[in-house]
């Protein structure tokens, strides 16, 4: 008998339901779990986007392989099902991070490599009937304060920088009140990009990798790895897989392996959802567009209709706890959902008494210098994290590197300027806390007193 998983969502005051929207898109029914011993030449640690791009495109290289797919829940269940749908061709935290890592000329291959996904990722959910609710939009980069309209021109130098044919016309408040209508908003620029359900995505990927042959085991996690001189010995709770190559694709859940410990740090991120919007009430926003808009800060805010219209406003402080705890406790915390209503208000002052029906939180990956990395341990296993919250068309590049790290190939994929060793690691307790916090302080200083430097 097939399960369905079962709903983790809690209703609390008010009637609001503090689980991930996206989840109640689309019913999810759990895969086999691992049960004793199996081979596979490759063994994927991770159901997201990561792991299933990967398993994806080493079966087209090379059909032959036998894949492995552990997932500690269903496929999807972490980042790669719960973000918000900016699909974005934004590397890491920021361009600012990524040109004072790598400078100009690598990080334009990389962004151009990874515009090229957005599209791809477009083809491929059409390809495949996978009904992700995709809208090729692009989003809006916004100003409501006179610092971030200094960011964005800024950030129209680092574009200028990286070589651009042509640079995105910076509106002013009339101009992009003519996008959306929201009193809040000073200026911005048009970004490429797409809105997606995230959870049909990644969901409707991972059927296609399964018609694929790929073996992916859910609620099978992935308890230890050890080395064996043929390659590797992955145990899970009830049974153990061998494999020659292993790669680590849990993002945010890296930690939980002592050899990736501190390369990665998970931070919460937040979300709410509100009611549909009548059609009155859509109309009012004269958002013909329906691009999603993000600001210009340190701690991004952001919002952007559902396919549903509803609006979904998220981003704002993004806590880390001691000891890198995801308990799913800080999924319902209340103090995010009274932020992000105030969000709302602000940019919406005419809907400040919308019903919000959903709250809920998940973590992010973040490395010490803002930007991803795809590496190889020296045992030889290979691992991707650090996406900063800007996954969905990184992740489809990334699968293509890991596939070509696994193969031995030397390609432009494996080539680009985040493939390789991470040197930054992060501090052990408390001091990995106390950074946190300070560097928590610093960005809520800058975003609150904007006419600091």
């Amino acid at each position: 008998m097939v399960a369905s998983v079962p709903t983790r969502a809690a209703v609390g005051q008010r009637g609001i339901t503090y689980g991930v929207f996206w989840r109640e898109t689309e019913e999810v029914f759990y895969g086999p779990s691992l049960s004793g011993e199996h081979a596979a030449d490759v063994c994927i640690i991770g159901g997201g986007y990561t792991g299933l791009w990967t398993a994806h495109y080493l079966k087209k290289a090379e059909p032959g392989l036998r894949i492995v797919v552990l997932e500690s829940d269903y496929a999807g269940s972490g980042a790669s099902g719960h973000g918000d749908g900016f699909m974005t061709p934004t590397i890491g935290h920021n361009l600012t991070s990524l040109l004072e890592a790598y400078g100009s000329d690598r990080a334009k291959l990389a962004y151009t490599v990874v515009g090229k996904s957005i599209l791809e990722v477009q083809r491929f959910a059409a390809k495949h009937g996978i009904d992700a609710q995709i809208e090729p939009t692009g989003y809006l980069n916004v100003a409501t304060n006179a610092r971030q309209l200094r960011m964005l021109e800024r950030d129209l130098g680092l574009i200028d920088r990286l070589g651009a044919d042509s640079l995105p016309e910076l509106l002013d408040a009339r101009g992009i009140r003519a996008r959306v209508d929201s009193p809040a908003l000073l200026g911005g620029f048009e970004v490429g990009g797409a809105m997606v359900n995230p959870h049909r995505l990644v969901r409707g990927l991972s059927r296609v990798v399964r018609t694929q042959g790929v073996e992916i085991f859910e609620r099978s996690p992935a308890t230890s790895v050890a080395k064996r001189p043929a390659g590797f010995r992955v145990h899970t709770p009830l049974g153990a897989v061998s494999a020659g190559r292993v790669v680590y694709a849990t993002n945010a859940y890296q930690h939980q392996f002592p050899e990736l410990r501190a390369m990665v740090r998970p931070m919460w991120s937040y979300a709410i959802v509100t009611e549909p919007l009548t059609p009155t009430q859509l109309a009012s926003l004269q958002w013909p567009g329906r691009e999603g808009f993000v600001e210009a800060r340190n701690l991004i805010a952001f919002a952007r209709l559902t396919a549903q219209n509803r609006l979904l406003v998220g981003g704002g402080p993004v806590p880390y706890h001691y000891g890198r705890d995801m308990a799913d406790t800080h999924l319902r915390a209340r103090r995010p959902r009274r932020y992000l209503t105030g969000l709302l208000g602000k940019y919406f002052p005419t809907l400040r008494d919308l019903r919000v029906t959903h709250a809920y939180g998940g973590c992010i990956d973040m490395t010490p210098d803002l930007v991803p990395h795809v590496g190889r341990l020296r045992n030889g296993a290979l691992y991707a994290h650090g996406y900063c919250g800007n996954g969905v068309a990184f992740t489809n590049t990334v699968g293509k590197v890991m596939r070509d790290l696994v193969l031995d190939r030397e390609t432009t994929y494996t080539d680009l300027m985040f493939v390789g060793p991470q040197h930054r690691v992060y501090p052990a307790e408390p001091l990995a806390w106390l950074k946190a916090r300070m560097h928590d302080l610093e960005m809520r200083v800058q975003d609150c007193w904007p006419a600091l430097p």
